[in-house]
C-alpha cells in the first residue's frame, strides 16, 4: 500500500514559530499528519535498505553538481514502479525548477521550469 509521495520540506526557522498560534483542531489534524509522516519515512528506510533508493545526500550532491541553487523542497514518489526524487531548486536567477531524479541511479532525469 504505497503512502507516498514523501515530503521532505526544508523551512525557514522564523516558519516554526508560528506553530503556537495554531487551534486545538489544527494541532489534532497536524498530530495525525505527523503520524502518515512516520508511516512515509518507514517506507523510505525500507526502499534504502533494500538498496531500491540511493542515500539522499548522494542524490543532492549529484543535482548540486547539476542544478546549482537552493534546494527548498524534496518529495520521493514511485511513478510507474520507478522511485524518484523530485526536488525544487531556486536558482541564482530566482526562477523554481523542478528536477526529477531516478533514486536509485542519482541520475538526473528531468529539469523543467516551475509555472
Amino acid at each position: 500500500m504505497p503512502l507516498l509521495p514523501i515530503t521532505l520540506r526544508l523551512l525557514a526557522p522564523g516558519i516554526v514559530l508560528g506553530l503556537s498560534l495554531l487551534t486545538a483542531p489544527a494541532l489534532h489534524a497536524l498530530a495525525q499528519g505527523t503520524e502518515d509522516e512516520a508511516d512515509d519515512q518507514e517506507v523510505a528506510r525500507q526502499a534504502l535498505e533494500k538498496k531500491e533508493i540511493l542515500p539522499l545526500s548522494a542524490v543532492l550532491a549529484k543535482v548540486e553538481g547539476n542544478v546549482p541553487g537552493d534546494i527548498v523542497e524534496i518529495e520521493l514518489e514511485r511513478k510507474k514502479g520507478q522511485w524518484i526524487y523530485e526536488i525544487e531548486v531556486i536558482g541564482e536567477d530566482g526562477r523554481v525548477r523542478d528536477v526529477d531524479v531516478d533514486a536509485k541511479t542519482g541520475d538526473v532525469i528531468n529539469v523543467a521550469f516551475d509555472e
